[in-house]
Order: C-alpha cells, then structure tokens, then sequence
C-alpha cells in the first residue's frame, strides 16, 4: 500500500499521453476528393478583367504521393483534371475535352512531406479558372478527379451548374 500513491499519479500521466496522441488515420493509398465550391470572379490578367472561377475542394491520400516533385519529373505533368460538360433539357452532355476541358499540375511542396508514421496527407485546393472567350453554351458543368505519382485515380466529383450568362464576359 506504500506504492499506492506513487503508482495512482503514473497511471494519470500515461492515460494523459496516450490520450493527447493523434491517432493513425486509415486511408487508402488511392487519392479521395470532396467537392466544396465553385464560386464566379473576376480575375485580373495582365491589366485585363476576366471572368472566372474558385474551385475549392478537400484531399486525401493515404501514402502522401499526391503532387508533382519538380525535381523528378515535367512540371507540366498534370495531376487535375475537369471534364466538361453542357447542360441540354436537364441532362448533361460531354463536350470536347480538348476544346472545354482544362489539366493542371498541383505541385508537391513541404507540407505534404511526411515522416512520422501517420503519412496520410490532407488539405484543401483552391484553383482559380480563367475563362478568355465564353462557352456557346447556357450552362457547364465540370466532373473532376485528381491522380497521384503512383497513377492512382481519385473518385470523380462534380461542380455544381455552371450558368455562363453569370460569367460577365466582356463585349467585343
């Protein structure tokens, strides 16, 4: 019974440190995305005021390989992808990737480095669209998906109507 008081206190502070650990996140090693917004701007371009956009959306990766390393590989490489589509009576159809579709290069950087033992990487996007002439059409849509170095695709997410009247295109 003399150990009692000593023995009651090292109980506490290990229930205290076990409890303050961050616990391992089980994620896959397969990217997952979350769509938040897509919100119209005006953006500036070179002195010139163009219409455009903020997709946010929210990531995971399970084995934190999401992101271009500019020292290993082409920074062009593109790991974001948007596929269109227009809006005709309620139902939505693809249009030219090439012509309407958009890829973008998320580089890695710092924050994604991970050496602990907990290497899920997470975090929120923000990319900014420009648009330089209008879509011929009344309303878009993009699906979206990102890849990671390991060429694993996300699950596809979708924006939410895109009205291209609401895009205040300059007049020519």
């Amino acid at each position: 019974m003399k150990s009692f008081p000593y023995i009651m206190p090292a109980f506490v502070i290990l229930a205290l440190l076990f409890s303050s650990c961050e616990p391992l996140e089980k994620v896959g090693e397969v990217p997952e995305i979350k769509f938040k917004s897509y919100t119209p701007v005006m953006v500036d371009t070179f002195g010139i005021q163009r219409p455009g956009a903020i997709l946010a959306f929210n990531f995971k990766d399970g084995d934190a390989n999401f992101g271009i390393d500019p020292t290993l590989q082409n920074p062009d490489t593109a790991n974001l992808f948007l596929l269109p589509y227009q809006k005709i009576n309620g139902a939505y159809d693809s249009i030219d990737f090439r012509t309407y579709g958009r890829w973008y290069p998320i580089l890695r950087d710092a924050k994604m480095d991970r050496t602990s033992g907990n290497t899920t990487v997470k975090g929120e996007i923000q990319l900014t669209i420009v648009y330089f002439l209008p879509p011929p059409f009344d309303t878009i849509r993009y699906d979206f998906y990102i890849t990671d170095r390991a060429g694993n695709k996300s699950n596809v997410e979708s924006t939410t109507d895109i009205a291209v009247s609401d895009m205040n295109f300059p007049e020519w």
